[in-house]
């Protein structure tokens, strides 16, 4: 987020209520007692207050925003096999949703696992640490996905 832009989830200052699925992400970014603070006062906070609440990891000058966030998308583009972030957000967020307990994340973790681990890009993420170079992915999501079980 940018440092001093702001931000609110004004709704309550105008006669409604907020959307978008505020009184869900709220409550799982920064906990109930931010969320509720946000959502019955709409009142406007910062970049700045927004990570200290836990709604963002980082703040950085406004014109500098683009820039970080495109270098963020390069770091994972390049470093992360692309099944293994995929896996890893699909389980992020359906931990989330769905509430899973920790003993079923732990057995989905398990089950992403098998699928990655032994594979190509396996193999050429140690090779690529080993030989001191960026990795050559060559897994595909589209062509490989297939969804997590449920728990």
């Amino acid at each position: 987020m940018a440092d001093d832009a702001k931000y609110a989830v004004i709704q309550a200052r105008r006669g409604v209520l907020g959307d978008c699925m505020s009184h869900w992400t709220l409550p799982h970014l920064a906990g109930a007692a931010v969320a509720a603070e946000l959502l019955l006062t709409g009142r406007t906070f910062d970049g700045v207050e927004a990570v200290a609440m836990g709604i963002a990891t980082h703040t950085v000058p406004a014109a500098d925003v683009l820039g970080y966030a495109r270098k963020l998308a390069r770091d994972i583009a390049v470093n992360v096999a692309p099944m293994s972030a995929a896996l890893s957000k699909r389980l992020l967020w359906d931990s989330v949703a769905h509430g899973y307990t920790p003993r079923q994340v732990a057995d989905l973790e398990t089950q992403a696992h098998l699928r990655v681990m032994g594979g190509p890009d396996a193999a050429e993420g140690v090779a690529a640490f080993l030989e001191r170079r960026p990795p050559r992915w060559t897994g595909s999501v589209s062509a490989d996905w297939a969804p997590l079980p449920k728990p």
